[in-house]
């Protein structure tokens, strides 16, 4: 073998390893975040069950981090946790409830964020499947309250409108990235509480 196929060899060799390298690792990414969502949806769960859960806090008591919500739609069966805040620490592992927004039972407007990723941020990926009518709900330590989605919108990333509240109203507002790998646009389900 001359020294110019060897080198052909090494290179060849070299791309199909970094290739399987980066296949592996999104692989592994995603298995360590579904068994990450599994596990804090299943100990939410035991905690609600034995009654030690904490209920959601309200207003300014709210602490980044704090599990909040199991959120599910059973239309395209998703089923995940919810923590107080939208940074980057909280979206990697879970949908974010929007700091100052509304808290569900509230009236006002309870807008919860999430990433639409097929390497990280699973959460919402099927969310555009959602169709006017569809049930949601949103699962506390204390209470299940139920959403009708009423509206389903593509905005400009800057349109800060789905945040504010509807006067008298309890809406809850869902909202990612579209499309799904290019991100130029938001995605929003809005939903009105069934009482």
């Amino acid at each position: 073998m001359t020294s110019k196929q060897s080198i052909k060899k090494i290179i060849g060799l070299t791309l199909i390893a970094l290739g399987l390298g980066l296949l592996l690792s999104s692989i592994a990414l995603n298995l360590k975040q579904y068994y990450s969502k599994k596990n804090t949806v299943e100990e939410f769960k035991e905690k609600i069950e034995s009654g030690v859960a904490s209920p959601e806090t309200e207003g300014n008591d709210a602490v980044t981090g704090d599990m909040l919500y199991i959120l599910r739609i059973p239309s395209i069966d998703s089923e995940n946790p919810v923590r107080e805040g939208t940074e980057r620490d909280v979206l990697s592992d879970s949908l974010g409830h929007e700091s100052g927004t509304a808290f569900a039972g509230e009236e006002g407007n309870c807008v919860i964020a999430g990433h639409r990723n097929y390497n990280f941020g699973k959460y919402f990926n099927r969310l555009d499947e959602v169709e006017i009518d569809d049930l949601i709900y949103l699962d506390s330590a204390t209470e299940t309250y139920t959403y009708v989605v009423t509206d389903i919108q593509v905005v400009d990333p800057t349109d800060v409108e789905i945040l504010e509240p509807i006067e008298g109203k309890e809406t809850l507002t869902l909202y990612t990235c579209t499309p799904i790998y290019i991100a130029t646009q938001r995605l929003v389900i809005i939903a009105e509480r069934v009482i």
